[in-house]
């Protein structure tokens, strides 16, 4: 700035002085003139100094002597010391009236005393300014409201749709109809699901098979496999090359989930999909619809298509769809390696995308699996879809068609239906280009770039806060001030996460469901994030005054953009395909730095520099915030640190604008931020009654030992009475007592058991088979529920013949099998092939068969609840376990049922010690044990002992 271009001098009102200290200076500087002997040179210079801008309230009465307006003049240099000097160098400069005033006003606001900074303003000075603090705010909020993931789905489109549109209203009737009651592999209501697909196969025109294989997975002692019964059909294109497109989605349901979101969400988006597809014109290339069986219990129905069915070798391109929710934008967060090719495709033909490369890079880290992986790991290219929110309803027994979000359901059909048509047009023969970096963005879309670009990004970041550095020091920036604001980047996300990891821990305790949900920790999560990140920026805001004493607005923003950067830098390096999501941030925070460079002590933006800061606050709202919802979705309220860090990161970047949201005082924003904090905290702290809509989770299984011939209840004995689902359970069957390790889980799941009445069910068919078809040394036994169990769990001894087939599928590896978990209905039987050797050693085998619709064997009444209330999943409730121990001699071929009191050899079976009194009788109390060491339990209802798997 040149000295004829003077800048302007703020008024008494600008720097806070009131008209009784302008009374006071008045007297100071007259009583000075007067000792200075009236020198008329002394009396201008005084009543310049008494009104510096020439604006002050009592202008006229400090310039009496004058009619003409004070000129201002330029301030006096500073020294080395901070004092600013006279006209003679050999004088001490003295602080004046006015400077020891405005100091004073500043301070106040709690901004830096620089001697060389007062009096000066923006030559461009904001209107308004009393609001742009609040209007900071707001514009801070509205783009993150717009910034959320849920803001970039289609709204649901109804069935009066013309018929070549996808319509969710006609999608969700599938979904009514499939998730009309759980249907588990081998449950009747499964059975039904899949008949309803084949039937809507054939109505479309198409021919629809089934793939009956059996599927096997697991390592070491414990194996789990399926009988699964895949739904097939191949719709032929106009133009084959022998290339395929393959669409999937599973029909089985966990457990005792319905399976609404999980996945019958997708099963309906393919169905209507096709009926949207035969309204249109056909596809040049063939296109297979697969959906397949026991995707919950291991992917079982996937790996048995992609190893064993010759339509394989023809799929070039895959779509799956998944849900971990029950709503939530359908992300696409999985493709093959080389993915180039497929993310072009997803950004020219899909409306509504929804993706981050960070997905992809992370993914392969984790060890979650779905239906797509066994096809990438064969190594085919395709777009993997699900829909995280709601994650509350994941494979419970509340997913639901009530809980599943249409709009969902509308996402993944749009998906499904544009990327159909565009791979079902596309040349199929290289589907494989360079991995791209991809980040969808609100009005922006789907926004690719190579690895090029990624590391061009990434020296562009460190760049920018290298040429902020610069320009901070020449415009007067200290680098000790500068490692402030560094402090403040690590201090601020450090002291977010301490307390949002206090917050998790205290709340867990008022929660009843924490434990119960299978993605996330409680049912409402969203306000305790609210919480977390309203702290955030009451603590930012709370911290700003206190640094800007001594701190100018650059010198806190380019230090605290430092460690944002190094991040940026070892993303890149490390993983360069997250690294989208730092790189655009901290390049827009290294804007917003820039526009801070040069500001006077008072850090006032002028209009220009303000929407500067505004501006380049929108990428770093736009990135972060879907990806911190996203981390939250995902991993859940245990993940609260990781939130706290993101979020503290993104205030880091916006700091340029909270120097903005100080105005117009310094305690509005701090205030705000805790009121809302606190609010939100409240509120998440109201979720934790349970309600219809957050039911508590409640515990009751009945356990039948045949061999012991008790009955039990069990319920979670991790609880306590005052538990409402304990409660429950013990108003239904009685008072619960002793807490037992239990055999009858794969996962040995201890109960705390109550007597129950033992019922007369037919047990289970154990046979050995002799048919020329087994080889010589082989002993082969069938194994089948005359219940109609869903899962059969089968207990084998540690010695002995050991297993080497199961259905005439070889087991592979070389652990000895001890545990082998089955689901679905086998076409006859479970076949086991044991190596018998010599054929002298005898066989022990324990069968537990789970039934998962227990009310039809001891009564539904015990297992109606209140609308508040749900099956605790993780617990497996809501079964009937029926234990069954049989020995087995090969040589012979018989097979005897261990009744009463009778013990099996090996560690397979139950042992009792050899002093071990008889258990209780079902109907008998049991009998108090005085004697017995503090440390041990006795034994009530089935006697188990703890399985060595």
């Amino acid at each position: 700035m040149s000295d004829d271009k003077l800048p302007r001098i703020p008024s008494f009102a600008e720097l806070g002085i009131s008209e009784d200290e302008i009374e006071e200076l008045e007297r100071e500087i007259a009583k000075e003139a007067e000792e200075r002997g009236g020198d008329s040179e002394s009396d201008d210079q005084g009543a310049e100094l008494a009104d510096p801008g020439g604006t002050g309230a009592r202008q006229a009465e400090s310039v009496a002597a004058s009619r003409t307006p004070p000129v201002p003049v330029p301030e006096p240099a500073a020294g080395s010391g901070g004092a600013a000097r006279g006209g003679a160098a050999d004088k001490p400069a003295r602080q004046t009236p006015p400077e020891k005033a405005a100091r004073k006003a500043v301070a106040a606001r709690g901004e830096p005393a620089d001697a060389a900074a007062i009096g000066k303003g923006d030559p461009t000075p904001a209107p308004w300014r009393g609001l742009r603090g609040p209007a900071t705010l707001l514009v801070i909020l509205v783009a993150a409201w717009l910034s959320r993931s849920g803001g970039m789905m289609p709204d649901p489109v109804p069935a009066s749709a013309p018929d070549t549109v996808f319509s969710s209203a006609r999608a969700m009737a599938h979904v009514h109809r499939i998730a009309a009651e759980a249907h588990p592999p081998g449950s009747p209501a499964h059975a039904g699901v899949r008949e309803y697909l084949m039937e809507e196969l054939r109505r479309l025109g198409h021919e629809p098979a089934i793939q009956t294989a059996t599927s096997i997975t697991g390592s070491g002692g414990s194996l789990t496999a399926a009988t699964i019964r895949n739904v097939l059909a191949r719709i032929p294109g106009s133009e084959p090359s022998g290339r395929a497109v393959l669409v999937t989605a599973h029909y089985d349901s966990r457990g005792i989930a319905r399976g609404a979101a999980d996945d019958g969400s997708g099963v309906a988006a393919i169905l209507e999909s096709l009926r949207a597809l035969a309204a249109g014109p056909g596809l040049r290339n063939d296109l297979i619809v697969l959906f397949t069986d026991a995707e919950e219990i291991g992917l079982l129905g996937a790996r048995a298509f992609v190893d064993e069915h010759p339509w394989m070798q023809d799929v070039a391109v895959v779509l799956a769809f998944e849900m971990r929710g029950g709503g939530g934008a359908s992300m696409m967060f999985e493709t093959g390696a080389a993915n180039g090719w497929v993310i072009k495709a997803l950004r020219e033909a899909d409306p509504y995308p929804s993706a981050n490369s960070v997905a992809f890079e992370i993914y392969r880290y984790m060890p979650n699996d779905t239906d797509f992986t066994p096809f990438k790991d064969a190594g085919r290219q395709g777009l993997n879809f699900a829909g995280i929110g709601r994650p509350h309803v994941y494979h419970q027994a509340y997913d639901s068609p009530e809980n599943l979000s249409e709009a969902t359901v509308q996402h993944h059909g749009t998906h499904a239906l544009a990327m159909l048509r565009y791979f079902g047009n596309a040349g199929l023969a290289v589907v494989n280009a360079p991995d791209v970096s991809y980040i969808s963005l609100r009005y922006l879309g789907l926004v690719t770039y190579g690895r090029l670009w990624i590391w061009v990004l990434g020296f562009a970041t460190a760049a920018f806060w290298t040429l902020a550095f610069f320009l901070a020091k020449r415009g007067g920036a200290r680098l000790g001030r500068m490692l402030v604001g560094c402090a403040v980047s690590l201090v601020v996300p450090a002291v977010t996460v301490v307390a949002a990891s206090y917050l998790h821990g205290w709340r867990v305790g008022a929660h009843v469901e924490f434990g119960a949900i299978l993605a996330g920790s409680f049912h409402s999560e969203g306000w305790y994030v609210l919480a977390v990140v309203a702290f955030a920026f009451a603590l930012v805001m709370a911290t700003l005054p206190l640094l800007r004493r001594w701190c100018s607005p650059s010198e806190l923003a380019v230090g605290a953009l430092f460690v944002p950067t190094l991040l940026a830098a070892v993303t890149t390096v490390m993983f360069p395909m997250a690294a989208v999501n730092l790189q655009w941030p901290v390049l827009a925070g290294c804007i917003g730095a820039f526009a801070l460079v040069g500001l006077p002590g008072d850090g006032r933006l002028g209009i220009l520099r303000w929407l500067v800061v505004l501006l380049a606050t929108l990428p770093v709202i736009a990135i972060l915030v879907p990806l911190t919802e996203s981390v939250w979705l995902a991993m859940g309220l245990v993940l609260a640190p990781a939130i706290a860090v993101l979020a503290g990161l993104a205030l880091i970047l916006v700091l340029p604008a909270l120097e903005v949201a100080r105005e117009p005082n310094g305690w509005w924003a701090p205030v705000t931020g805790f009121v809302l904090a606190g609010a939100s905290l409240a509120v998440g702290m109201s979720t934790a009654t349970p309600s219809a809509t957050r039911p508590a989770p409640s515990t009751l299984v009945y356990a039948l030992d045949r061999e012991s011939g008790s009955a039990n209840w069990g319920t979670d004995p991790t609880r306590d009475a005052s538990d409402p689902g304990v409660a429950w359970a013990a108003e239904a069957v009685g008072a619960f007592g002793d807490v037992l390790q239990s055999d009858l889980t794969p996962e040995g799941i201890p109960y705390a058991f109550a007597t129950a009445d033992p019922v007369d069910l037919l047990p289970p068919t154990v046979a050995v088979v002799s048919d020329t078809t087994v080889a010589e040394g082989i002993v082969r036994v069938s194994v089948s529920s005359q219940i109609g169990a869903e899962m059969l769990l089968l207990r084998l001894p540690a010695q002995g013949p050991p297993l080497v087939a199961l259905n005439g599928r070889p087991i592979r590896g070389g652990d000895r099998p001890q545990q082998v978990t089955h689901w679905g209905t086998p076409e006859e039987s479970i076949l086991l092939d044991f190596d018998g050797g010599g054929g002298e050693d005898g066989l022990d085998l324990v069968v537990v068969e789970h039934h998962l619709r227990p009310g039809e064997l001891v009564g539904q009444r015990y297992f109606m609840r209140p609308a508040d209330l749900a099956p605790n999943v993780p617990m497996l409730s809501d079964r009937a376990m029926i234990r069954t121990a049989v020995a087995i001699d090969p040589a012979s071929g018989e097979v005897r049922m261990v009744t009463g009191q009778a013990e099996t050899e090996g560690d397979g079976g139950p042992a009792a010690a050899a002093d071990e009194e008889p258990a209780p009788a079902a109907d008998a109390e049991p009998a108090p044990t005085p004697d017995e060491e503090p440390d041990t339990v006795p034994e009530v209802g089935p006697r188990v002992v703890p399985q060595p798997y």
